[in-house]
């Protein structure tokens, strides 16, 4: 085989570059044109869209809640509601008739006070010579035919416990009768001579 020459090399090369040349031209025109052929097929297909008319609404359901049948938990709740608003109203009257008026006159301020009873004490003490005396000197004044008088009734009471000795006992109400009881029997016949001795001394010297 022949070997190439130098020029015929280098011409070869030249016819090479071009042809690649050629090719990388080619190519891109080829791109280009696909390009330009897809932006008219878009702006085709977006003037296409818009001459259409726009598309009708989705027609909304409306239910008529007037025409339906009533719910029959709804009407049990109702009438609770309003059996409950009764009875408030009922109880708020019979509150307003039984508050006090406010406005009603007041009581009579001038009235006087009610004085509360005096406590009994559970213990007392008791002059025993003074208890027979006065269930004794009623008889015996009138005996004697002294004044019965308080005044001299008094003056014989008095002058009789002065001659007498002192005697007193505690005791309770209910057993303060059977004591008396007692000591008046014990002590009855002294008694009776100091009483006689005081009708004697008032009825000679009266003080009226």
């Amino acid at each position: 085989m022949a070997r190439k020459s130098s020029k015929t090399a280098h011409v070869m090369n030249l016819l090479a570059g071009e042809e690649a040349e050629s090719s990388k031209e080619e190519a891109a025109r080829e791109n280009l044109a696909a390009r330009q052929t897809s932006d008219s097929t878009e702006k085709i297909r977006e003037l296409t869209d818009s001459n259409q008319p726009p598309s009708p609404p989705t027609p909304i359901s409306i239910i008529d809640m007037s025409s339906s049948a009533p719910d029959p938990v709804a009407e049990l709740i109702r009438e609770q509601l309003e059996e409950a608003e009764k009875t408030e109203d009922i109880e708020d009257m019979g509150e307003t008739e039984n508050a006090p008026d406010l406005e009603a006159p007041a009581l009579d301020q001038g009235a006087e006070p009610k004085v509360p009873e005096p406590l009994i004490p559970p213990f007392q003490y008791l002059n025993v010579m003074e208890h027979i005396i006065k269930n004794t000197a009623p008889e015996y004044m009138d005996k004697f035919d002294v004044c019965s008088c308080e005044r001299c009734t008094a003056d014989v009471t008095a002058l009789t416990l002065s001659h007498l000795p002192p005697k007193y006992i505690v005791a309770e109400q209910a057993t303060a009768s059977p004591l008396l009881n007692f000591y008046s029997t014990r002590f009855s016949q002294q008694v009776v001579v100091e009483l006689t001795k005081a009708c004697s001394t008032v009825k000679e010297n009266p003080h009226h």
